[in-house]
């Protein structure tokens, strides 16, 4: 009789969604290294042929390690994200907001005539700044 009424039970929690839970690893940190990653690689992607596996590992270790981050370690903590798809899905996602932000505000320094430092451009080099 007493397994009739465990039977339903058992199989009712066995399909209840728990979700994943809070990520081990410290999204809020970890999105500017993934954001800054990926600029650094479309920047070594613009490079000639030649150099570009070269400038890539350049771009990738002074990136990381402007965040204080070695490159085991960095892999490792992308390791441990990927293994849920909220976890990754919330870290691209901030990631894209810091690249969409830093984009806008650079398109705005532009319009303003002012350089990534924020001094004034010469008209010349304005124009060269908008193409």
């Amino acid at each position: 009789m007493y397994r009739f009424l465990l039977l339903p039970l058992l199989f009712v929690t066995a399909c209840a969604d728990s979700g994943p839970g809070d990520c081990p690893v410290d999204l809020d940190r970890l999105a500017p290294a993934v954001a800054e990653v990926y600029l650094a690689e479309s920047l070594a992607s613009e490079a000639p042929i030649l150099v570009r596996d070269s400038l890539r590992q350049v771009y990738y270790r002074r990136t990381l390690a402007d965040r204080d981050l070695t490159p085991s370690a960095f892999d490792s903590l992308l390791f441990i994200v990927r293994r849920e798809p909220e976890w990754i899905d919330t870290l691209y996602s901030r990631a894209g907001v810091i690249l969409t932000r830093a984009q806008a505000e650079a398109t705005q320094r532009t319009r303003e005539g002012r350089g990534n430092d924020g001094s004034r451009i010469s008209g010349a080099d304005a124009g060269a700044a908008r193409n």
